[in-house]
């Protein structure tokens, strides 16, 4: 979705006021069904136009914990300049985006602002136990009779050698 900014190069006008609900394609999509909502004020400066407001949504997820799906609610400042003395092939090195043909492309923004949000890790709750990595039981909903404390067999001779010093500890050497 392309928005114009044409008429704030006329001086009646002081600021276009974005209040947009907008669908997302691709994996976006998926991830955001309800779509998205841009609520911006966009104001002319020097050669271009600057762009300040929030993006707001929500995301479903999955887990890394547990596996199981979730919602999280999305809300991002924007806050970008677009100068009409950066070309499309500046875009990826300029630290203004291109105003091209007087538009905003509000989608390419809007999706950029969406990745770079993307938590590493999504987790439903801090307090989320996960699956049980032997019997792959949700701890969230059910508990398991699992050794809580296996060693991963590339670490047992570190865990032996960390019993050593504890035993040397308590008996004082």
């Amino acid at each position: 979705m392309k928005i114009s900014v044409d008429r704030l190069f006329h001086p009646d006008v002081k600021a276009i006021e974005l209040d947009q609900p907008l669908r997302l394609s691709g994996d976006l999509a998926l991830r955001y069904p309800d779509g998205v909502h841009v609520s911006a004020r966009i104001t002319p400066i020097a050669h271009g136009v600057h762009m300040q407001g929030t993006l707001s949504g929500t995301e479903r997820e999955t887990c890394v914990r547990c596996l199981e799906p979730y919602s999280r609610p999305t809300e991002i400042d924007v806050e970008e300049t677009f100068s009409e003395d950066v070309g499309r092939e500046q875009d990826f090195y300029a630290d203004v985006a291109p105003l091209v043909d007087r538009s905003i492309d509000l989608s390419d923004l809007v999706s950029q602002l969406l990745e770079v949000d993307e938590p590493l890790a999504a987790i439903c709750s801090e307090s989320c136990l996960g699956i049980c990595p032997l019997c792959g039981t949700n701890r969230n909903v059910a508990t398991c009779s699992c050794e809580a404390h296996t060693v991963d067999a590339r670490l047992a001779g570190l865990a032996r050698l960390r019993d050593e010093f504890e035993a040397n500890d308590k008996n004082g050497r």
